[in-house]
């Protein structure tokens, strides 16, 4: 299994039959794909997760690609034409929401989703027998400018997600890691890595502030799970 950073919190995770794109923004897709089947997801519409640019590259790469979308990403043939991409491709768009389970024994792969505190899903991938976890902005968004109460109840929600995954196993996992949040840029991470078992974790929705991850496996929490948890954006495994 390969993993490639592409860009905030895009990745490409390349299996032995299969490539699978999370949540493209920008940054380098791949000219070939080796004669593999072609997954794409995007968890949400908000631009730093989702381009149309990516359904053309994929039409282009594969016919037969698959595509996987949060249930606020609408698309309709007009549009697509006036973008320039062709709407056959609706027929291999999947829609989910948060609580969807979409599973194809002929494609080889099983999609689950969690909803997310902000936007759309987070998504959950098994195929070829590994299983990946992509958080999309699921995550505990505990703002300085929020109020108590509204901070609170975002720990609710985002704590009622993650417990429906309450001691499940990953492979790899992408979970947000956001520098914005100040002191609690680490609280999502911190309730992920108790509740999940996940062996390589991967911190994205950094804004390229990367020396965040350092600092977050200095703390407690990181301290505990330091050596599951990459240092780079640039990993390959």
């Amino acid at each position: 299994m390969k993993v490639t950073y592409l860009y905030h919190s895009g990745f490409m995770v390349e299996l032995e039959n299969s490539i699978l794109i999370f949540d493209y923004f920008k940054g380098k897709l791949p000219s070939s794909l080796k004669g593999k089947k072609l997954f794409v997801f995007a968890s949400h519409k908000h631009p730093d997760h989702f381009q149309l640019s990516v359904f053309k590259w994929a039409d282009e790469m594969a016919k037969d690609s698959r595509f996987f979308v949060g249930n606020d990403i609408r698309l309709n043939e007009k549009y697509l034409e006036r973008k320039g991409i062709c709407p056959d491709i609706l027929k291999r768009i999947k829609r989910m929401r948060g609580g969807a389970v979409y599973e194809s024994r002929e494609e080889g792969i099983k999609v689950e989703t969690l909803c997310s505190t902000d936007q759309g899903v987070a998504f959950l991938v098994t195929a070829e027998g590994k299983s990946i976890y992509h958080a999309g902005d699921l995550n505990n968004w505990y703002w300085p400018e929020e109020s108590k109460s509204g901070n609170e109840r975002m720990e609710r929600d985002y704590k009622k997600e993650i417990d429906k995954i309450e001691g499940r196993h990953f492979d790899i996992a992408f979970v947000p890691l956001d520098p914005r949040l100040e002191e609690g840029y680490g609280y999502g991470m911190d309730y992920f890595l108790k509740k999940v078992d996940a062996e390589r974790v991967f911190p994205m929705h950094m804004w390229e502030k990367y020396d965040v991850t350092e600092r977050y496996k200095k703390t407690k929490a990181g301290q505990v799970f330091a050596e599951r948890i990459e240092d780079t954006p640039h990993i390959f495994l």
